[in-house]
Protein backbone atom coordinates (compact mmCIF):
# COMPACT_ATOMS: atom_id res chain seq x y z
CA UNK A 1 0.00 0.00 0.00
CA UNK A 2 1.06 3.60 -0.46
CA UNK A 3 3.13 4.76 2.47
CA UNK A 4 1.89 7.70 4.54
CA UNK A 5 5.14 9.67 4.55
CA UNK A 6 6.40 12.00 7.24
CA UNK A 7 4.28 13.49 9.99
CA UNK A 8 4.66 17.02 8.59
CA UNK A 9 3.37 16.16 5.15
CA UNK A 10 0.97 18.56 3.46
CA UNK A 11 -2.36 16.83 4.03
CA UNK A 12 -5.75 18.35 3.24
CA UNK A 13 -6.08 20.16 6.57
CA UNK A 14 -2.63 21.72 6.21
CA UNK A 15 -3.29 22.75 2.62
CA UNK A 16 -6.72 24.17 3.46
CA UNK A 17 -5.20 26.31 6.23
CA UNK A 18 -2.50 27.52 3.84
CA UNK A 19 -5.16 28.34 1.24
CA UNK A 20 -7.26 30.28 3.77
CA UNK A 21 -4.20 32.23 4.95
CA UNK A 22 -3.47 33.10 1.33
CA UNK A 23 -7.01 34.40 0.83
CA UNK A 24 -7.02 36.28 4.16
CA UNK A 25 -3.88 38.12 3.13
CA UNK A 26 -5.65 39.65 0.13
CA UNK A 27 -7.42 42.98 0.29
CA UNK A 28 -10.74 41.67 -0.99
CA UNK A 29 -11.43 38.75 1.39
CA UNK A 30 -14.74 40.29 2.53
CA UNK A 31 -15.83 40.74 -1.07
CA UNK A 32 -14.87 37.13 -1.88
CA UNK A 33 -16.94 35.89 1.05
CA UNK A 34 -19.95 37.92 -0.04
CA UNK A 35 -19.68 36.77 -3.63
CA UNK A 36 -19.38 33.13 -2.58
CA UNK A 37 -22.31 33.42 -0.17
CA UNK A 38 -24.51 34.78 -2.97
CA UNK A 39 -23.99 31.72 -5.19
CA UNK A 40 -27.01 29.44 -5.61
CA UNK A 41 -25.70 26.18 -7.08
CA UNK A 42 -23.09 23.67 -6.03
CA UNK A 43 -21.21 23.75 -9.31
CA UNK A 44 -20.98 27.57 -9.12
CA UNK A 45 -19.51 27.26 -5.63
CA UNK A 46 -16.92 24.73 -6.77
CA UNK A 47 -16.13 26.78 -9.89
CA UNK A 48 -15.58 29.84 -7.72
CA UNK A 49 -13.10 28.03 -5.46
CA UNK A 50 -11.36 26.28 -8.37
CA UNK A 51 -10.40 29.67 -9.82
CA UNK A 52 -9.11 30.86 -6.45
CA UNK A 53 -7.23 27.60 -5.99
CA UNK A 54 -5.53 27.90 -9.36
CA UNK A 55 -4.56 31.51 -8.69
CA UNK A 56 -3.03 30.59 -5.32
CA UNK A 57 -0.59 28.16 -7.00
CA UNK A 58 -0.52 26.13 -3.78
CA UNK A 59 -1.19 22.74 -5.33
CA UNK A 60 -0.85 19.26 -3.80
CA UNK A 61 2.06 16.83 -3.70
CA UNK A 62 1.04 14.21 -6.24
CA UNK A 63 1.85 10.63 -5.24
CA UNK A 64 2.36 8.19 -8.11
CA UNK A 65 1.35 5.10 -6.13
CA UNK A 66 2.97 2.95 -8.79
CA UNK A 67 4.60 -0.48 -8.59
CA UNK A 68 8.20 -0.87 -7.45
CA UNK A 69 10.12 -4.14 -7.29
CA UNK A 70 12.68 -2.43 -5.08
CA UNK A 71 10.04 -1.61 -2.47
CA UNK A 72 8.47 -5.06 -2.90
CA UNK A 73 11.78 -6.74 -2.06
CA UNK A 74 12.21 -4.61 1.07
CA UNK A 75 8.75 -5.53 2.33
CA UNK A 76 9.33 -9.22 1.58
CA UNK A 77 12.63 -9.18 3.47
CA UNK A 78 10.93 -7.56 6.47
CA UNK A 79 8.28 -10.27 6.24
CA UNK A 80 10.99 -12.93 6.31
CA UNK A 81 12.43 -11.42 9.49
CA UNK A 82 9.03 -11.50 11.18
CA UNK A 83 8.29 -15.04 9.98
CA UNK A 84 11.54 -16.34 11.46
CA UNK A 85 10.55 -15.15 14.92
CA UNK A 86 6.94 -16.38 14.52
CA UNK A 87 5.35 -12.93 14.38
CA UNK A 88 2.77 -14.15 11.91
CA UNK A 89 0.55 -11.06 11.79
CA UNK A 90 3.50 -8.79 11.01
CA UNK A 91 4.88 -11.27 8.46
CA UNK A 92 1.49 -11.46 6.75
CA UNK A 93 1.26 -7.65 6.59
CA UNK A 94 4.72 -7.25 5.06
CA UNK A 95 4.16 -10.01 2.51
CA UNK A 96 0.82 -8.48 1.50
CA UNK A 97 2.48 -5.07 1.07
CA UNK A 98 5.14 -6.77 -1.05
CA UNK A 99 2.35 -8.20 -3.21
CA UNK A 100 0.95 -4.66 -3.60
CA UNK A 101 4.25 -3.23 -4.85
CA UNK A 102 5.57 -6.14 -6.94
CA UNK A 103 5.45 -5.47 -10.67
CA UNK A 104 2.96 -7.60 -12.58
CA UNK A 105 5.42 -9.67 -14.63
CA UNK A 106 8.10 -9.75 -11.94
CA UNK A 107 9.36 -12.80 -10.08
CA UNK A 108 8.84 -10.74 -6.91
CA UNK A 109 5.08 -11.14 -7.17
CA UNK A 110 5.40 -14.92 -7.24
CA UNK A 111 7.86 -14.86 -4.34
CA UNK A 112 5.55 -12.71 -2.22
CA UNK A 113 2.56 -14.98 -2.89
CA UNK A 114 4.64 -18.02 -1.94
CA UNK A 115 5.90 -16.43 1.26
CA UNK A 116 2.41 -15.37 2.29
CA UNK A 117 1.22 -18.93 1.68
CA UNK A 118 3.68 -20.03 4.38
CA UNK A 119 2.02 -17.69 6.89
CA UNK A 120 -1.45 -18.88 5.90
CA UNK A 121 -0.28 -22.47 6.37
CA UNK A 122 0.86 -21.67 9.91
CA UNK A 123 -2.51 -20.02 10.58
CA UNK A 124 -4.30 -23.19 9.39
CA UNK A 125 -5.95 -21.24 6.58
CA UNK A 126 -5.23 -24.03 4.15
CA UNK A 127 -7.68 -23.17 1.39
CA UNK A 128 -6.27 -19.63 1.22
CA UNK A 129 -2.75 -21.05 1.45
CA UNK A 130 -3.40 -23.25 -1.59
CA UNK A 131 -4.75 -20.29 -3.55
CA UNK A 132 -1.58 -18.31 -2.87
CA UNK A 133 0.56 -21.29 -3.90
CA UNK A 134 -1.26 -21.44 -7.23
CA UNK A 135 -0.79 -17.70 -7.69
CA UNK A 136 2.93 -18.03 -7.00
CA UNK A 137 3.22 -20.72 -9.66
CA UNK A 138 1.32 -18.52 -12.12
CA UNK A 139 3.66 -15.56 -11.50
CA UNK A 140 7.15 -16.71 -12.49
CA UNK A 141 8.02 -18.54 -9.27
CA UNK A 142 11.66 -19.75 -9.61
CA UNK A 143 12.10 -23.38 -10.68
CA UNK A 144 14.72 -24.15 -8.02
CA UNK A 145 12.30 -23.13 -5.25
CA UNK A 146 9.28 -25.07 -6.52
CA UNK A 147 10.05 -28.37 -4.70
CA UNK A 148 9.66 -26.66 -1.32
CA UNK A 149 6.42 -25.06 -2.48
CA UNK A 150 5.09 -28.42 -3.70
CA UNK A 151 5.79 -29.93 -0.27
CA UNK A 152 3.74 -27.15 1.37
CA UNK A 153 0.98 -27.72 -1.17
CA UNK A 154 0.91 -31.46 -0.44
CA UNK A 155 0.91 -30.93 3.33
CA UNK A 156 -1.87 -28.38 3.08
CA UNK A 157 -3.99 -30.73 0.98
CA UNK A 158 -3.34 -33.65 3.31
CA UNK A 159 -4.34 -31.71 6.40
CA UNK A 160 -8.03 -31.48 7.14
CA UNK A 161 -9.07 -28.16 5.61
CA UNK A 162 -10.19 -25.62 8.15
CA UNK A 163 -13.87 -25.56 8.85
CA UNK A 164 -15.06 -22.73 6.68
CA UNK A 165 -15.48 -19.98 9.26
CA UNK A 166 -17.79 -17.41 7.80
CA UNK A 167 -17.19 -13.82 8.84
CA UNK A 168 -20.87 -13.61 9.80
CA UNK A 169 -24.05 -15.69 10.06
CA UNK A 170 -26.51 -15.87 7.18
CA UNK A 171 -28.10 -12.50 6.45
CA UNK A 172 -31.61 -12.42 8.01
CA UNK A 173 -34.45 -12.37 5.51
CA UNK A 174 -37.53 -10.18 5.27
CA UNK A 175 -40.43 -12.64 5.49
CA UNK A 176 -43.21 -10.16 4.67
CA UNK A 177 -41.85 -7.65 2.11
CA UNK A 178 -43.00 -4.06 1.95
CA UNK A 179 -44.78 -3.24 -1.31
CA UNK A 180 -43.53 0.36 -1.31
CA UNK A 181 -39.97 0.05 0.07
CA UNK A 182 -37.60 -2.38 -1.63
CA UNK A 183 -35.55 -3.36 1.43
CA UNK A 184 -38.11 -3.13 4.24
CA UNK A 185 -40.73 -5.34 5.81
CA UNK A 186 -44.44 -4.58 5.70
CA UNK A 187 -44.22 -3.60 9.37
CA UNK A 188 -42.86 -0.18 8.34
CA UNK A 189 -44.27 2.85 6.54
CA UNK A 190 -42.66 6.06 5.29
CA UNK A 191 -44.44 9.30 6.17
CA UNK A 192 -43.59 12.97 5.71
CA UNK A 193 -44.33 16.25 7.48
CA UNK A 194 -42.78 19.69 7.98
CA UNK A 195 -41.22 18.88 11.35
CA UNK A 196 -39.47 15.60 10.54
CA UNK A 197 -39.33 15.56 6.75
CA UNK A 198 -39.53 11.95 5.56
CA UNK A 199 -39.50 9.46 8.42
CA UNK A 200 -40.30 5.84 9.27
CA UNK A 201 -43.15 4.60 11.48
CA UNK A 202 -44.43 1.22 12.63
CA UNK A 203 -47.33 -0.02 10.49
CA UNK A 204 -48.21 -2.53 13.25
CA UNK A 205 -47.05 -3.40 16.74
CA UNK A 206 -43.40 -4.52 16.60
CA UNK A 207 -41.61 -6.73 19.12
CA UNK A 208 -38.03 -6.17 20.26
CA UNK A 209 -35.64 -8.24 18.15
CA UNK A 210 -37.73 -8.21 14.97
CA UNK A 211 -35.99 -7.67 11.63
CA UNK A 212 -37.44 -4.51 10.08
CA UNK A 213 -35.26 -3.94 7.00
CA UNK A 214 -32.30 -5.51 5.19
CA UNK A 215 -30.52 -2.97 2.99
CA UNK A 216 -27.54 -3.20 0.67
CA UNK A 217 -25.64 0.04 -0.03
CA UNK A 218 -25.90 1.95 -3.28
CA UNK A 219 -22.17 2.63 -3.00
CA UNK A 220 -19.40 1.39 -0.70
CA UNK A 221 -16.03 2.73 0.41
CA UNK A 222 -13.39 0.81 2.31
CA UNK A 223 -12.04 3.22 4.94
CA UNK A 224 -9.80 0.98 7.06
CA UNK A 225 -7.97 -2.36 6.99
CA UNK A 226 -6.88 -2.07 3.37
CA UNK A 227 -4.70 -5.20 3.65
CA UNK A 228 -7.46 -7.51 4.91
CA UNK A 229 -10.64 -6.32 3.17
CA UNK A 230 -11.65 -6.20 -0.46
CA UNK A 231 -11.56 -2.75 -2.07
CA UNK A 232 -14.78 -3.59 -3.95
CA UNK A 233 -17.05 -5.70 -1.71
CA UNK A 234 -15.21 -4.98 1.61
CA UNK A 235 -15.29 -8.68 2.56
CA UNK A 236 -12.67 -9.99 4.97
CA UNK A 237 -9.92 -12.04 3.32
CA UNK A 238 -6.32 -12.86 4.26
CA UNK A 239 -5.14 -13.58 0.72
CA UNK A 240 -6.16 -10.54 -1.33
CA UNK A 241 -4.82 -9.93 -4.82
CA UNK A 242 -3.48 -6.54 -6.00
CA UNK A 243 -4.65 -4.00 -8.53
CA UNK A 244 -2.43 -4.34 -11.59
CA UNK A 245 -1.81 -0.60 -11.75
CA UNK A 246 -1.60 0.86 -8.24
CA UNK A 247 -0.53 -0.09 -4.74
CA UNK A 248 -3.67 1.19 -3.02
CA UNK A 249 -6.30 -1.43 -3.86
CA UNK A 250 -6.55 -5.15 -3.07
CA UNK A 251 -9.33 -7.55 -3.99
CA UNK A 252 -10.77 -10.84 -2.78
CA UNK A 253 -11.13 -12.18 -6.32
CA UNK A 254 -10.53 -11.50 -9.98
CA UNK A 255 -14.26 -10.85 -10.30
CA UNK A 256 -14.19 -8.03 -7.75
CA UNK A 257 -11.05 -6.59 -9.33
CA UNK A 258 -12.67 -6.51 -12.77
CA UNK A 259 -15.96 -5.09 -11.48
CA UNK A 260 -14.22 -2.33 -9.55
CA UNK A 261 -12.10 -1.37 -12.53
CA UNK A 262 -15.07 -1.10 -14.85
CA UNK A 263 -17.22 0.87 -12.42
CA UNK A 264 -14.81 3.37 -10.88
CA UNK A 265 -11.24 2.18 -10.27
CA UNK A 266 -10.11 2.91 -13.83
CA UNK A 267 -10.56 6.57 -12.86
CA UNK A 268 -9.33 6.56 -9.25
CA UNK A 269 -6.37 4.22 -9.79
CA UNK A 270 -3.94 7.02 -10.64
CA UNK A 271 -5.02 9.34 -7.80
CA UNK A 272 -5.86 7.00 -4.93
CA UNK A 273 -2.36 7.22 -3.43
CA UNK A 274 -2.60 11.02 -3.44
CA UNK A 275 -6.08 10.94 -1.89
CA UNK A 276 -4.79 8.82 0.98
CA UNK A 277 -1.67 10.94 1.30
CA UNK A 278 -3.93 13.99 1.68
CA UNK A 279 -5.83 12.10 4.40
CA UNK A 280 -9.15 13.05 2.87
CA UNK A 281 -11.86 11.51 5.03
CA UNK A 282 -14.67 9.21 3.90
CA UNK A 283 -17.13 12.12 3.72
CA UNK A 284 -15.00 13.57 0.91
CA UNK A 285 -14.00 10.33 -0.88
CA UNK A 286 -17.39 8.59 -0.95
CA UNK A 287 -18.93 11.48 -2.93
CA UNK A 288 -16.14 11.04 -5.49
CA UNK A 289 -16.98 7.34 -5.76
CA UNK A 290 -20.62 8.29 -6.39
CA UNK A 291 -19.62 10.82 -9.06
CA UNK A 292 -17.63 8.12 -10.87
CA UNK A 293 -20.37 5.49 -10.55
CA UNK A 294 -23.21 7.56 -12.00
CA UNK A 295 -21.32 8.97 -14.97
CA UNK A 296 -23.89 7.51 -17.38
CA UNK A 297 -26.69 9.42 -15.60
CA UNK A 298 -25.19 12.91 -15.82
CA UNK A 299 -27.69 13.99 -18.47
CA UNK A 300 -30.61 13.06 -16.17
CA UNK A 301 -29.46 14.83 -13.00
CA UNK A 302 -31.93 17.70 -13.30
CA UNK A 303 -34.94 15.37 -13.44
CA UNK A 304 -34.09 12.96 -10.61
CA UNK A 305 -37.03 13.22 -8.22
CA UNK A 306 -38.43 10.63 -5.81
CA UNK A 307 -41.94 9.64 -6.93
CA UNK A 308 -44.07 8.65 -3.90
CA UNK A 309 -46.08 6.35 -6.17
CA UNK A 310 -42.99 4.31 -7.09
CA UNK A 311 -41.18 1.69 -5.03
CA UNK A 312 -38.44 3.28 -2.93
CA UNK A 313 -35.30 1.52 -4.21
CA UNK A 314 -31.96 1.04 -2.46
CA UNK A 315 -30.08 0.26 -5.67
CA UNK A 316 -31.12 3.40 -7.55
CA UNK A 317 -29.27 6.71 -7.52
CA UNK A 318 -32.46 8.81 -7.51
CA UNK A 319 -33.04 8.06 -3.82
CA UNK A 320 -29.45 8.94 -2.89
CA UNK A 321 -29.60 12.16 -4.94
CA UNK A 322 -32.59 13.43 -2.98
CA UNK A 323 -31.29 12.94 0.56
CA UNK A 324 -31.16 16.04 2.75
CA UNK A 325 -28.17 18.39 2.36
CA UNK A 326 -28.94 21.00 5.07
CA UNK A 327 -27.43 23.47 2.58
CA UNK A 328 -29.68 26.37 3.61
CA UNK A 329 -28.66 25.91 7.26
CA UNK A 330 -24.91 25.89 6.62
CA UNK A 331 -22.71 28.90 7.22
CA UNK A 332 -20.70 30.47 4.42
CA UNK A 333 -17.48 29.19 6.00
CA UNK A 334 -18.85 25.63 6.22
CA UNK A 335 -19.87 25.66 2.56
CA UNK A 336 -16.55 27.20 1.55
CA UNK A 337 -14.60 24.47 3.35
CA UNK A 338 -16.63 21.77 1.59
CA UNK A 339 -16.30 23.54 -1.76
CA UNK A 340 -12.53 23.70 -1.22
CA UNK A 341 -12.40 19.93 -0.80
CA UNK A 342 -14.50 19.52 -3.95
CA UNK A 343 -12.26 21.94 -5.87
CA UNK A 344 -9.09 20.07 -4.91
CA UNK A 345 -10.63 16.71 -5.78
CA UNK A 346 -11.93 18.05 -9.10
CA UNK A 347 -8.46 19.37 -9.95
CA UNK A 348 -6.90 15.99 -9.16
CA UNK A 349 -9.42 14.19 -11.37
CA UNK A 350 -9.05 16.77 -14.16
CA UNK A 351 -5.24 16.74 -14.17
CA UNK A 352 -4.42 13.11 -13.41
CA UNK A 353 -7.23 10.85 -14.69
CA UNK A 354 -8.98 10.06 -17.95
CA UNK A 355 -12.45 10.74 -16.53
CA UNK A 356 -13.11 13.92 -18.50
CA UNK A 357 -11.60 12.75 -21.78
CA UNK A 358 -14.01 13.21 -24.70
CA UNK A 359 -16.56 14.87 -22.40
CA UNK A 360 -17.96 18.37 -22.66
CA UNK A 361 -18.00 21.30 -20.26
CA UNK A 362 -21.48 20.36 -19.06
CA UNK A 363 -20.09 17.08 -17.74
CA UNK A 364 -17.58 18.97 -15.62
CA UNK A 365 -20.38 21.13 -14.21
CA UNK A 366 -22.44 18.06 -13.29
CA UNK A 367 -19.41 16.40 -11.70
CA UNK A 368 -18.84 19.46 -9.50
CA UNK A 369 -22.54 19.60 -8.64
CA UNK A 370 -22.63 15.92 -7.62
CA UNK A 371 -19.39 16.11 -5.68
CA UNK A 372 -20.38 19.06 -3.49
CA UNK A 373 -23.96 17.78 -3.15
CA UNK A 374 -22.80 14.57 -1.50
CA UNK A 375 -20.06 16.23 0.53
CA UNK A 376 -23.10 17.91 2.14
CA UNK A 377 -25.44 14.90 2.30
CA UNK A 378 -22.75 12.57 3.64
CA UNK A 379 -22.56 13.64 7.31
CA UNK A 380 -26.28 12.99 7.81
CA UNK A 381 -26.75 10.02 5.52
CA UNK A 382 -23.66 7.83 5.11
CA UNK A 383 -23.52 4.84 7.46
CA UNK A 384 -20.62 2.93 8.97
CA UNK A 385 -20.02 -0.74 8.26
CA UNK A 386 -18.36 -2.31 11.27
CA UNK A 387 -17.09 -5.65 12.49
CA UNK A 388 -16.42 -6.95 15.96
CA UNK A 389 -12.68 -6.99 16.38
CA UNK A 390 -10.67 -8.57 19.23
CA UNK A 391 -9.16 -5.91 21.46
CA UNK A 392 -7.42 -6.99 24.68
CA UNK A 393 -9.54 -10.12 24.86
CA UNK A 394 -12.91 -8.49 24.18
CA UNK A 395 -14.73 -7.88 20.91
CA UNK A 396 -15.53 -4.26 20.12
CA UNK A 397 -17.08 -2.76 16.95
CA UNK A 398 -14.53 -1.26 14.58
CA UNK A 399 -15.31 0.66 11.40
CA UNK A 400 -14.26 -1.05 8.18
CA UNK A 401 -16.22 0.76 5.50
CA UNK A 402 -18.86 3.39 4.84
CA UNK A 403 -21.83 3.30 2.51
CA UNK A 404 -24.80 5.23 1.19
CA UNK A 405 -28.06 3.57 2.29
CA UNK A 406 -31.15 5.24 0.86
CA UNK A 407 -33.78 3.83 3.23
CA UNK A 408 -31.83 3.76 6.49
CA UNK A 409 -31.02 7.42 5.89
CA UNK A 410 -34.70 8.22 6.45
CA UNK A 411 -34.49 7.18 10.12
CA UNK A 412 -34.47 10.09 12.53
CA UNK A 413 -32.44 10.31 15.74
CA UNK A 414 -33.39 9.70 19.33
CA UNK A 415 -31.13 9.73 22.39
CA UNK A 416 -33.13 6.66 23.51
CA UNK A 417 -33.44 4.76 20.19
CA UNK A 418 -35.87 1.92 19.50
CA UNK A 419 -34.05 0.48 16.45
CA UNK A 420 -30.44 -0.09 15.51
CA UNK A 421 -28.32 -1.46 12.66
CA UNK A 422 -26.22 -4.64 12.49
CA UNK A 423 -23.65 -5.42 9.81
CA UNK A 424 -23.55 -8.59 7.72
CA UNK A 425 -20.81 -8.09 5.18
CA UNK A 426 -21.76 -4.80 3.53
CA UNK A 427 -25.48 -5.35 4.22
CA UNK A 428 -27.14 -3.51 7.12
CA UNK A 429 -29.91 -5.24 9.05
CA UNK A 430 -32.32 -3.02 10.99
CA UNK A 431 -33.81 -4.55 14.15
CA UNK A 432 -36.11 -3.28 16.87
CA UNK A 433 -34.31 -2.99 20.21
CA UNK A 434 -37.49 -2.37 22.17
CA UNK A 435 -41.19 -2.87 21.55
CA UNK A 436 -42.70 -0.29 19.18
CA UNK A 437 -46.43 0.40 19.00
CA UNK A 438 -48.29 0.90 15.72
CA UNK A 439 -47.95 4.50 14.55
CA UNK A 440 -44.86 5.26 16.63
CA UNK A 441 -41.81 6.59 14.85
CA UNK A 442 -38.74 4.36 14.49
CA UNK A 443 -35.69 6.15 15.88
CA UNK A 444 -32.04 5.32 15.29
CA UNK A 445 -29.18 6.85 17.29
CA UNK A 446 -26.61 9.13 15.64
CA UNK A 447 -23.96 8.50 18.29
CA UNK A 448 -25.32 10.60 21.16
CA UNK A 449 -27.06 8.48 23.84
CA UNK A 450 -28.57 9.79 27.06
CA UNK A 451 -26.80 7.12 29.15
CA UNK A 452 -23.32 8.36 28.24
CA UNK A 453 -23.74 12.08 27.47
CA UNK A 454 -25.58 14.95 29.16
CA UNK A 455 -28.56 16.57 27.46
CA UNK A 456 -26.76 19.87 26.89
CA UNK A 457 -23.79 18.14 25.27
CA UNK A 458 -26.03 15.95 23.10
CA UNK A 459 -28.08 18.87 21.88
CA UNK A 460 -24.99 20.94 21.16
CA UNK A 461 -23.41 18.19 19.04
CA UNK A 462 -26.65 17.36 17.22
CA UNK A 463 -27.30 21.00 16.41
CA UNK A 464 -23.75 21.48 15.15
CA UNK A 465 -23.60 18.38 12.94
CA UNK A 466 -27.22 17.69 11.99
CA UNK A 467 -28.88 21.13 12.35
CA UNK A 468 -31.85 20.16 14.53
CA UNK A 469 -32.96 20.58 18.13
CA UNK A 470 -33.54 17.16 19.64
CA UNK A 471 -36.97 16.72 21.24
CA UNK A 472 -36.80 13.00 21.93
CA UNK A 473 -38.23 11.49 25.12
CA UNK A 474 -34.85 11.49 26.86
CA UNK A 475 -34.23 15.15 26.02
CA UNK A 476 -37.71 16.42 26.83
CA UNK A 477 -37.64 14.67 30.23
CA UNK A 478 -33.89 15.16 30.81
CA UNK A 479 -33.14 11.52 31.50
CA UNK A 480 -29.93 11.15 33.47
CA UNK A 481 -26.62 9.50 32.68
CA UNK A 482 -26.37 5.76 33.29
CA UNK A 483 -24.74 6.12 36.72
CA UNK A 484 -27.55 8.43 37.87
CA UNK A 485 -30.44 6.18 36.79
CA UNK A 486 -32.45 4.05 39.28
CA UNK A 487 -31.99 0.29 39.34
CA UNK A 488 -34.20 -2.73 40.00
CA UNK A 489 -32.83 -5.68 42.02
CA UNK A 490 -31.88 -9.11 40.63
CA UNK A 491 -31.67 -8.23 36.98
CA UNK A 492 -28.07 -8.76 35.97
CA UNK A 493 -27.00 -11.75 33.92
CA UNK A 494 -24.41 -14.16 35.25
CA UNK A 495 -20.90 -12.66 34.98
CA UNK A 496 -19.66 -15.67 33.02
CA UNK A 497 -22.32 -15.07 30.36
CA UNK A 498 -21.31 -11.42 30.04
CA UNK A 499 -17.67 -12.48 29.69
CA UNK A 500 -18.56 -14.95 26.94
CA UNK A 501 -20.48 -12.26 25.08
CA UNK A 502 -17.53 -9.90 25.43
CA UNK A 503 -15.37 -12.65 23.93
CA UNK A 504 -17.69 -12.85 20.92
CA UNK A 505 -18.98 -16.38 21.58
CA UNK A 506 -21.82 -17.19 19.19
CA UNK A 507 -23.21 -20.02 21.32
CA UNK A 508 -23.46 -17.77 24.37
CA UNK A 509 -25.31 -15.17 22.31
CA UNK A 510 -27.82 -17.74 21.05
CA UNK A 511 -28.33 -19.17 24.54
CA UNK A 512 -28.98 -15.84 26.25
CA UNK A 513 -30.86 -13.88 23.57
CA UNK A 514 -34.40 -15.10 24.25
CA UNK A 515 -34.11 -14.47 27.99
CA UNK A 516 -32.55 -11.06 27.38
CA UNK A 517 -35.41 -10.03 25.06
CA UNK A 518 -37.97 -11.06 27.68
CA UNK A 519 -36.23 -8.98 30.35
CA UNK A 520 -35.90 -6.07 27.95
CA UNK A 521 -39.68 -5.97 27.49
CA UNK A 522 -40.18 -5.91 31.27
CA UNK A 523 -37.66 -3.13 31.86
CA UNK A 524 -39.00 -1.04 28.97
CA UNK A 525 -42.01 -0.24 31.16
CA UNK A 526 -39.67 1.08 33.86
CA UNK A 527 -37.68 3.52 31.70
CA UNK A 528 -35.50 5.30 32.45
CA UNK A 529 -33.52 2.77 34.52
CA UNK A 530 -30.11 1.13 34.53
CA UNK A 531 -31.64 -2.29 33.94
CA UNK A 532 -33.19 -1.33 30.62
CA UNK A 533 -29.90 0.16 29.41
CA UNK A 534 -27.99 -2.94 30.52
CA UNK A 535 -30.37 -5.36 28.86
CA UNK A 536 -30.58 -3.34 25.66
CA UNK A 537 -26.78 -3.47 25.41
CA UNK A 538 -26.85 -7.25 25.99
CA UNK A 539 -29.41 -7.68 23.20
CA UNK A 540 -27.37 -5.48 20.87
CA UNK A 541 -24.19 -7.44 21.66
CA UNK A 542 -25.94 -10.74 20.90
CA UNK A 543 -27.15 -9.57 17.51
CA UNK A 544 -23.78 -7.96 16.75
CA UNK A 545 -22.04 -11.30 17.38
CA UNK A 546 -24.16 -12.87 14.63
CA UNK A 547 -22.90 -10.21 12.23
CA UNK A 548 -19.40 -9.24 11.09
CA UNK A 549 -16.67 -10.61 13.32
CA UNK A 550 -12.93 -10.79 12.71
CA UNK A 551 -11.63 -14.30 13.27
CA UNK A 552 -7.82 -14.05 13.53
CA UNK A 553 -6.34 -10.54 13.52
Amino acid sequence: MAESGSEDRRNFITIRKQFLRHLSASDNVTELSQRFGALDSNFERVDFVVELWKASKIGVEFQSGGKSDEVAVKFREKGNEMFKIKKLKEAWEFYTRSICYAEEESVNLGLAFANRSAVLFELNLHSQCLMDINRALEHHYPEHLKPKLFVREKNSKNLELEAFTKPHDAVPAITDPNLKVQCAGSCLEVEEDEDFGRYVVAARDIKAGEVLAVEKPFVLLLVNHYLSHCHECVSLSYNLIPCKGCTSALYCSQTCRDQAFQKYHKYECSILATIRYLELDKLKILPLRIAFLIKDQYNEIGSLKVNPNEIYQSDRYTEIHNLVTNCSKRSVSDLFERATAAAIIFTLVKDHTTFFEDLNEKTERVFKEILLLHIQTGPSNFHEITELSPNSGTYQPEEVASGAFAFLSLLNHSCCPNVTRFCYGSTLVLRAIQDIKKGEQCFDNYGYHHAVMTRSDRREHLKSQYYFDCVCQACENDWGLYEDLPSVDDTELDDSVVEKLSAGEVKAAKDVLEKALEKLQVFQKLQPCKNFCQMQEIVKQCFAIFGNKRRIF
